[in-house]
């Protein structure tokens, strides 16, 4: 009964992830941004509280916590027809069991020898959660290297994760630029990269392709390097935003050329990629470039490119140290 009790008490207070209740204010946390991000979440059904008016920022997760944020966060489902191996220490009818399978089904590792008990690092949190962004679909390799002041301490797996993370804003560094690994994670220092994790992946969701024309096929199926998300301009349009992933400088950017009403619900964005002018200086970065523009929020947008663009080699440019 002593142990029922106990496993009652982790699951409904201390892990508290798998049902939210309204958002509420709560009494430790420390301004604006943090409420922001603990009440978007808390919204979604992803966090809530340990009571009605406490979140407990600094209170550190399990490493099954852990793991049970991120699949839930990520929103990644079971797979029925994949089989994975079982994990000898977690019973079968565990709360976070579920969310393990789930895990391994999506290729993020997880120890079998790691007691899901035990405290997760800022390391280990890293690793599972980069590996479930990329287990939502494919982005951009980073070529851009972030001085991590604590690097040495990362194995070669954990510097491949927290550089995608810095270089996407998901993570950052202190005011020292260190990362601090093996310190144990919070509350609040998971909530924070998840919420941005969710931010980025709603940013960069796969474009759609146009509708093809039997008699004109179209050639936007693949459309390497763009993006396109969008959001609520006012209570009639909404702001389309597309985006050229890691041209080779600031001088290759894009450009909405028209947009065609297929019909009352359909729009296609046709853009264009430019080039630097002649003559143009830039300098040798990695960049994004982007365009936006507003349609009535009745429509689905797709995108197409318009024929003559001529797309450069991306990713040409040389490792860039920061």
């Amino acid at each position: 009964m002593k142990k029922h009790k106990s496993v009652t008490v982790a699951l409904l207070v201390i892990c508290s992830l798998a049902v939210a209740t309204s958002a509420s204010a709560f009494r430790d946390i420390k301004g604006a941004e943090q409420e922001k991000i603990v009440n978007s979440l808390q919204e979604k059904g992803i966090i809530q509280g340990i009571s009605k008016d406490k979140f407990a920022p600094d209170q550190t997760l399990t490493y099954a916590q852990g793991v049970h944020l991120v699949v839930n966060a990520m929103n990644l489902q079971v797979m029925p027809d994949f089989t994975t191996g079982s994990f000898a220490n977690i019973p079968a009818s565990a709360w976070y069991a579920k969310a393990y399978r789930i895990a391994a089904q999506h290729q993020i590792p997880l120890s079998p020898d790691i007691d899901p008990s035990t405290r997760m690092t800022r390391e280990q949190f890293a690793n599972i959660l980069y590996k479930a962004v990329i287990a939502t679909g494919d982005y951009p390799t980073v070529r851009m290297y972030m001085n991590v002041a604590d690097g040495k301490k990362l194995d070669q797996d954990s510097n491949e994760a927290i550089q995608f993370l810095l270089f996407t804003k998901i993570a950052k560094l202190d005011k020292y630029s260190n990362f601090s690994p093996d310190r144990k994670v919070t509350r609040m220092e998971a909530a924070e990269m998840v919420y941005h994790a969710i931010g980025f992946v709603q940013n960069h969701k796969p474009v759609e392709a146009a509708p093809e024309n039997p008699a004109e096929p179209s050639d936007s199926v693949q459309q390497n390097g763009i993006s396109m998300s969008i959001e609520k301009a006012n209570d009639h349009q909404n702001k389309v935003t597309i985006t050229r992933l890691q041209a080779p400088n600031p001088g290759y950017g894009i450009e909405v050329d028209h947009i065609d009403y297929v019909d009352d619900t359909n729009a296609v964005i046709y853009y264009k990629l430019t080039s630097p002018k002649p003559g143009e200086m830039n300098i040798q970065v990695i960049t994004d470039t982007h365009t936006s523009t507003l349609v009535d929020k009745k429509y689905k947008v797709t995108l197409k490119e318009v024929k003559g663009t001529v797309t450069p080699p991306i990713g040409t440019s040389t490792l860039i140290t920061k």
